[in-house]
């Protein structure tokens, strides 16, 4: 995994971020929206943590932590106070490798996702883009709606969401990025301490067709 330490010492606070090479451009084409809601719902819950403790958990700290898929990437992220780094770092590792995927925390995200949907369909900007990708990128996956349709985001199961992360989710596949008051010593020691036992694996990466020709 690749570690980035930027130190910034005006206030004594730390932001952690994970990155992950994989992103919406990944989901196949009758799961689209599979990579958003894998990860929306990573900071709704863990193996060990209901969505509710764990919230209460970083509210307690007086941190914060949020989630989130592009079209090439997927990212984690906690901001913490200096003096919770250590514990920013451990749950942010929970979310990553140990998420819960719970059936009602995906049922409540998809039916949050699918309303989403219905009110961006009568946004004129929303359909515009829409148009626009697929006119420029065609059926490659750049040209497909990132957050999928009523259809796709039916069809996606707990099953998919699992095979996903475990396919995208590895250290050799990931750059962590340590911005704050802290030493580069400290980041780079504290995610070594979290981070260090998580096993490289090889991640099946797809291949992509190309764009259609300019018109």
């Amino acid at each position: 995994m690749q570690v980035v330490t930027v130190l910034h010492h005006e206030q004594p606070v730390v932001s952690i971020r994970m990155l992950v090479r994989a992103g919406t451009s990944s989901d196949p084409k009758d799961k689209l929206g599979v990579a958003g809601m894998m990860a929306a719902l990573l900071t709704q819950g863990t193996e060990s943590r209901t969505a509710t403790q764990l919230n209460e958990e970083v509210d307690f700290m007086g941190a914060s932590m949020g989630s989130g898929a592009g079209s090439d990437l997927t990212y984690l992220n906690m901001v913490v106070m200096k003096d919770g780094f250590t514990t920013g770092l451990q749950i942010l590792s929970d979310m990553a490798r140990k998420p819960g995927f719970r059936p009602e925390d995906i049922e409540r995200q998809r039916q949050q996702m699918l309303s989403g949907l219905q009110v961006r369909l009568d946004d004129p900007d929303f359909i515009a883009d829409a148009v626009f990708d697929r006119l420029v990128y065609g059926f490659h996956p750049y040209g497909m709606p990132e957050g999928g349709t009523a259809q796709t985001l039916t069809a996606i199961t707990r099953d998919d969401i699992l095979a996903l992360h475990r396919r995208v989710f590895a250290p050799n596949n990931a750059i962590i990025a340590v911005v704050g008051d802290v030493t580069a010593d400290e980041a780079f020691s504290g995610v070594q301490k979290i981070f260090g036992d998580w096993v490289r694996r090889e991640v099946d990466v797809p291949a992509f067709l190309p764009p259609p020709d300019a018109t």
